[in-house]
């Protein structure tokens, strides 16, 4: 009995050590629910504008290499490493950033009676690996990038308050026996929450009557 049990709880340790290091290369990763992955900005609006806002990604215009996986040694964040489609995913962060920063009334994905209308196209969004050459450290550079255009309609008037293209860029290190697509994941949600303050910024600029920088 005594062996038995030992080795019931040898190959329950090694299934544990078998997820444990499958899941730390190919975990399912979403930035909406997982603080690990993306911390919500807490940007606040200077003041509120009494009115409802709906969020639509409208395009994925992100490159091949930013959406599968061509080898192991793959530098780039890709689609399977996220937990939904991609698109869905970012408009949601979008959602809980500017229902959190207080700007408007209600923020919904799908209210097609909303005031306004932000319509998002996403060109690029991810992270990616490099080894550090000349490094007495086994170290990888992972940098973070997102790129999206934005444009901001009235739906009462048919306006275009404004249309506009936004970037987020950050960049760290991590040492090469760690999961590096999981800092890469964490980078590009930096990237992108830096994007999303800008745009924040911007929408808030625009529903009090001002005029949105072009840059």
């Amino acid at each position: 009995m005594m062996k038995k049990g030992i080795k019931g709880k040898s190959v329950l340790i090694a299934g544990v050590l078998l997820v444990f290091f499958v899941t730390s290369v190919w975990a399912a990763y979403n930035m909406v629910m997982d603080y690990r992955v993306y911390q919500y900005s807490g940007h606040k609006a200077k003041k509120p504008y009494p009115g409802t806002l709906q969020i639509k990604v409208v395009k994925d215009n992100r490159p091949e290499k930013e959406k599968v996986q061509k080898d192991d040694e793959h530098p780039y964040t890709f689609d399977a490493l996220w937990s939904e489609l991609v698109d869905e995913m970012l408009a949601k962060v979008l959602e809980k950033e500017f229902s959190q920063s207080g700007l408007v009334t209600s923020v919904d994905l799908k209210n097609e009676q909303a005031d306004t209308v932000l319509v998002i196209e996403l060109n690029s969004f991810h992270g990616r690996w490099a080894s550090v050459s000349q490094s007495f450290k086994p170290v990888y550079d992972i940098y973070g990038n997102t790129e999206f255009s934005a444009r901001l309609i009235s739906r009462k008037t048919d306006r275009t308050f404004f249309k506009k293209s936004y970037t987020g860029r950050s960049k760290t290190q991590a040492s090469q026996f760690r999961n590096k697509y999981g800092f890469c994941a964490i980078e590009a949600g930096k990237a992108f929450k830096e994007a999303a303050v800008k745009l924040m910024t911007d929408v808030e600029i625009a529903l009090s009557g001002g005029k949105v920088s072009e840059y």
